[in-house]
Parts: C-alpha cells; sequence; structure tokens
C-alpha cells in the first residue's frame, strides 16, 4: 500500500511561530543594537582607562628605575676606592693604624650607599684578606660569612639584571674582580646592597590606590614582592599577564595593566579591580538586558493567548485529519465551546464515523484474502537441493568420513527444520540470516573450492527486525543454481548487508560467465509483470511476498554486477513489521 505522507504544518510553519518570529523580528534588532551601542562604549570606556593606567605605571616603573640606578652607579664607583683596594690586597703590610682609618674610611662610604635609597636594607663590603665584613647597619665590622660570600659572588649584569635572590632576600652584587672576566678566580672583595623588600612593598601600596594591587616580579626568576602579601599567592611571579587582559584573582576579576624594566629585568603590574571600574557599565547592561527579557516574554504571552484561541483548535484538527489519512478512523475530537470550531469538530467526528462504517468489510475481507495469499505463496518453496545433499552424505558415507558426516547431517537438521516448522509466517532478520548461511555451508561441502561464499553480518538494530521466512535462501540458491554451478574455479558469491535511514538493503551477488542482456531483461519483465494465480518459485516468489508484506514499492532490484554476474537487490523498509504488515499502518491510540 502507498506510504502517506503527514499532513499539516510543519511545527516552522504553524500560526503561533509566524506570531512570535513577527514580533521577534521587530524587537531583537532594537534590542541588539542597544546591546552594541553599549559593548561599543564599554569598549570605548575600558581602552581609556588602559591608557590613562598604562601612563601611570609608566611613571612608577621610571621611579624605581631611577633610584636603583642611582645605588647602582655609586656603588659601581666605590670598586675604585683607594681605601677599599688597600684593605682588599695589602691589609697585611699596613700598620694598624692605617688598616683603622682605612676601615673607618669605607664605613663611611658604605654609609652613604645605604642613605642614598630607601630602597637600600643595608650594604656591605667582604674582605677575605681581613676575614671581615663591613656592614652599614653594624657600628663594628662583622665577621666574614663564607658561604654568604661565595653565593653573592655569581656573576651579574648590572645594567641587565642587578638582582640576586639569596635567603629569602634581593641583592645587587658587584664582586671585584668578576669572576667571569679572571677566569673563575674568587674576587678580592665584594660589595652587596640588599633590597629593603618592606620599603618596596610600601611604595608599591602608594602606587595602588582605589583597591588596586601592585606586583613587581622578575621577568626570569620566581620572585615578586606585591603590595598585599596574600594577594595573588596562587599566581606565579613570571607568569605573562599582558595590560588590558582580565583576571580573576582570589575569587575577583581585575584589569591587568603591565609595564616592563628592561633596565632591572622586572615588571610593574598594576591588578585595578572590574567591580570599581566597570561596574555603572555593568549595571546599565543588566537594566537592559532585563528590560529585553521582559519585552520577550510579553511578546510570548501575547503569542500564547493567540494559540489558545486559534491556533490550539487548528492544530488539534490536523493532528486528528493526519491520524485518518493514516488509516484510524476511530480518532473523535472532544470540544466543549459552542463556536465555530465546535460546529467544525462536530462535523468532523461525524465524518469519520462515517467512513468507518463504510471502510470496515472492505478492510477485513482485503486483510483474510492477503493473509491467504501469503501463506500460499510461502509453503510454494521446496529444498530443490535435496537429492544433491544425499548424494554428498553417500560420498563422505563411502569415504568413511564421519567428522564431516557429523557436521553435514547437523547443517541439514537445522535447514529442514527451519524450512518445515509451524509458526508464525515471520521470523526475526537473525533467524533467517543464520538459516542461510546454514544453506551456503551446506553448498560449500558440495562445490568446495570452486566457489568461494563472503556472508556479511546484518546491523545489530536490525536482527530483531520480523521478516517473512525463508526470502534469503532462494535469493543464494538461484545464484548457485544459475551463476555459479558451471564455474570450475573462482567462483564468488557475496551476500552483505546495508543499512541506510529507516531502509535496510541485502545484496546476493555471483561472478557467473552465463548472463546475457537479453536474459536480464527478461527476469525484470517476470518480476514486473501483472500477478498470476499461477505457482511461481526462486526469485519470483520472494519478490511476489515481499510485495504483499512491505507494500508494491519495495521486493527486489535486479541488476548486473560488478564481476559480470546478477546482482539482487532486496529492499526492507523499517517502518512496517509483523503479520499484517501489508495493511495500512492505523494508530489504534
Amino acid at each position: 500500500m502507498r506510504a502517506t505522507k503527514p499532513f499539516g504544518p510543519s511545527p516552522q510553519h504553524s500560526i503561533f511561530y509566524k506570531i512570535v518570529l513577527t514580533f521577534l523580528c521587530l524587537l531583537l534588532p532594537l534590542c541588539g543594537l542597544n546591546l552594541f551601542m553599549n559593548d561599543s562604549g564599554a569598549g570605548i570606556v575600558r581602552s581609556e582607562i588602559v591608557h590613562s593606567m598604562d601612563g601611570k605605571v609608566e611613571l612608577y616603573v621610571d621611579l624605581i628605575e631611577s633610584d636603583f640606578d642611582r645605588v647602582i652607579r655609586l656603588v659601581q664607583t666605590y670598586v675604585n676606592d683607594d681605601d677599599l683596594l688597600m684593605l682588599s690586597s695589602a691589609a697585611s703590610v699596613m700598620s694598624d693604624v692605617e688598616r683603622t682609618k682605612a676601615i673607618l674610611s669605607l664605613k663611611r662610604k658604605i654609609d652613604l650607599v645605604k642613605a642614598s635609597s630607601r630602597f637600600v636594607e643595608n650594604a656591605s663590603a667582604f674582605i677575605p684578606m681581613l676575614d671581615r665584613t663591613v656592614t652599614s647597619n653594624d657600628n663594628s665590622i662583622a665577621t666574614f660569612d663564607e658561604a654568604r660570600f661565595e653565593a653573592l659572588s655569581a656573576t651579574t649584569n648590572r645594567y641587565d639584571a642587578p638582582f640576586l635572590r639569596y635567603d629569602d632576600n634581593l641583592y645587587i652584587s658587584v664582586p671585584y674582580p668578576d669572576p667571569a672576566l679572571s677566569g673563575g678566580r674568587p674576587p678580592q672583595f665584594l660589595l652587596t646592597v640588599e633590597v629593603s623588600e618592606r620599603e618596596l612593598r610600601e611604595t608599591l601600596k602608594r602606587f595602588a590606590n582605589n583597591g588596586e594591587k601592585a606586583v613587581l616580579s622578575s621577568n626570569r626568576f620566581d620572585w615578586a614582592v606585591r603590595s598585599d602579601e596574600g594577594f595573588g599567592a596562587a599566581v606565579p611571579a613570571d607568569s605573562d599577564q599582558a595590560s588590558g587582559d582580565s583576571v580573576r584573582l582570589d575569587g575577583e576579576r581585575y584589569l591587568v595593566v603591565s609595564q616592563s624594566s628592561d633596565r632591572l629585568d622586572t615588571t610593574l603590574t598594576i591588578f585595578a579591580p572590574e567591580r570599581r571600574i566597570f561596574g555603572p557599565l555593568t549595571k546599565y547592561r543588566t537594566w537592559l538586558l532585563l528590560m529585553s527579557i521582559f519585552s520577550v516574554v510579553v511578546i510570548l504571552f501575547f503569542a500564547l493567548s493567540l494559540h489558545r484561541i486559534i491556533e490550539r483548535p487548528l492544530r488539534t484538527l490536523v493532528r486528528s485529519l493526519s491520524q485518518v489519512e493514516k488509516g484510524n478512523l476511530q480518532v473523535a475530537v472532544a470540544y466543549e465551546r459552542k463556536d465555530e470550531f465546535g460546529f467544525l469538530f462536530t462535523r468532523f467526528n461525524a465524518m469519520v464515523r462515517q467512513l468507518n462504517v463504510l471502510v470496515h468489510e472492505v478492510y477485513e475481507q482485503k486483510y483474510l484474502v492477503r493473509l491467504a495469499e501469503l501463506r500460499q505463496l510461502q509453503s510454494q518453496i521446496n529444498p530443490h537441493f535435496l537429492y544433491n545433499s544425499f548424494f554428498i552424505l553417500h560420498r563422505m558415507a563411502t569415504l568413511r568420513d564421519n567428522d564431516n558426516i557429523a557436521r553435514f547431517t547437523k547443517y541439514l537438521g537445522d535447514y529442514f527444520r527451519y524450512i518445515t516448522r509451524d509458526g508464525a509466517s515471520n521470523v526475526p532478520l537473525s533467524e533467517e540470516v543464520n538459516n542461510a548461511r546454514t544453506y551456503t555451508d551446506i553448498q560449500a561441502f558440495r562445490f568446495g573450492r570452486r566457489i568461494a561464499a563472503t556472508f556479511g553480518d546484518p546491523p545489530k538494530e536490525w536482527e530483531g527486525f520480523r521478516v517473512p521466512r525463508l526470502i534469503l535462501q532462494p535469493l543464494i540458491e538461484n545464484a548457485y543454481a544459475h551463476g555459479l554451478e558451471n564455474k570450475t574455479k573462482d567462483g564468488r558469491l557475496l551476500v552483505e548487508f546495508r543499512a541506510a535511514e529507516e531502509t535496510l538493503l541485502v545484496v546476493v551477488e555471483d561472478n557467473g560467465e552465463h548472463l546475457t542482456e537479453e536474459t536480464l531483461q527478461q527476469l525484470r519483465q517476470r518480476l514486473t509483470a501483472p500477478e498470476s494465480a499461477a505457482e511461481s518459485t526462486g526469485l519470483l516468489n520472494v519478490h511476489r511476498r515481499l510485495q504483499i508484506m512491505f507494500g508494491r514499492e519495495n521486493g527486489l532490484t535486479l541488476s548486473r554486477g560488478a564481476e559480470g554476474g546478477l546482482r539482487v537487490e532486496l529492499r526492507i523498509p523499517r517502518g512496517r513489521e509483523g503479520e499484517d504488515a501489508f495493511v495500512s499502518s492505523v494508530d489504534r491510540r
């Protein structure tokens, strides 16, 4: 029976969706324009704020650079100090008075280094020959610290990366002579400046205002000084944050503005809380979104009101007509209102009742006739290869090939039990495939290596689908009898399954050599010839049964295969299953 096309408009063509779509087409461009203008304004404000903060951070970096540059140049000047040179190279030949005088002179110069910048915590001169250290924080000469001397003697480029990290403190170190230039020889003396991280932190706090946070970090080492010691502890000191980025730290979003110092090999980063900067813009955007959402809700409420009054009764009628078209003549529409739709539904119910009376007798008679025809056609299939099977069995018995006799009789038992059993005319596809595979195994005893069979597996989702019995084995039997029986070698048989959307395609193909165009055309004509009461077998029998079961648009399709033999395609639709599948599908709800 011809497949029906669902009646009625698709959801996207219904009145309800058209009403909603019309209003949305008017409202959404306005809302989108407002949002675009808000975002554009926010972008401009953000750009100006970042530009302003960039200038401020650059000024801060210049201030820090100038302070440390002054300290570094002063320390570098004292490298050539006469007192320091004498104490580090000729202390052993100096008198006590000369040595004391030189040490006091050096102490005053070390004190000047400390006083030169608030960022200097302590200034020291390590003199190995004296085995003493002169510092600005001690009123006397301190004991020489060998471990600290060796650690701070590491070579640094004082004009590119002046800072050293030792014992959780920052230092600026000037060894003389530089081990890198003296072949690794220990320096005669070492001038160091300990950086005051406390003063750096206080300065950063002055840089950061209105809730901002400031971080001074090394570009190549893992250290940082923060205005707030607990701020951003999970962020690595050397993390790369570009100006204008937005990051989340400690549960709050910050606008990042940073400036790198090539002179000190550091980066000053200011984190400004976005809620303070963009708070008014965010509030305005929130109100705009709420107004847009409220407008959409009003439109939906208006559309739903129209839907309840007009579109819902129409949709009910459309669905009812669709059920009738599918064959459901038990449908009835209940409608309580006494308006135009009430009159329309009353006349519709009367029409369906009359159709049900007229169709019932013809429907039942057609069902019984076709069911009888289906059973009669199925009973016409007989095992044509029976005598060949007994001949093979006799030959193996003569050769006393007991193992193959056991296998062969098992195949024959399974095969004849399947084709002669009573019960339902339809079976799961997996059982039909197993029977066809058993038949192929039986034929393998007869033809041996002359014919190679390739037997595929049906898709898992189709294995339980019910099909008529004995629709696949006759196609394989036809391939052996008319295409491959006379092949002395290199015979090939292919059985494969292909699932496409709601259809299963079963292909049986051989490489027989005697199929002419005239024979192929005759076979096609027999399949398309009008129904006949005459007995039919083989391809025609299967084709007729499939059309009774699944409709006349299904059945067998014949063509020439890629290797010149006959290619038979069996098409099974998913939507129609069971013994009464040839009758129109009816919704019994």
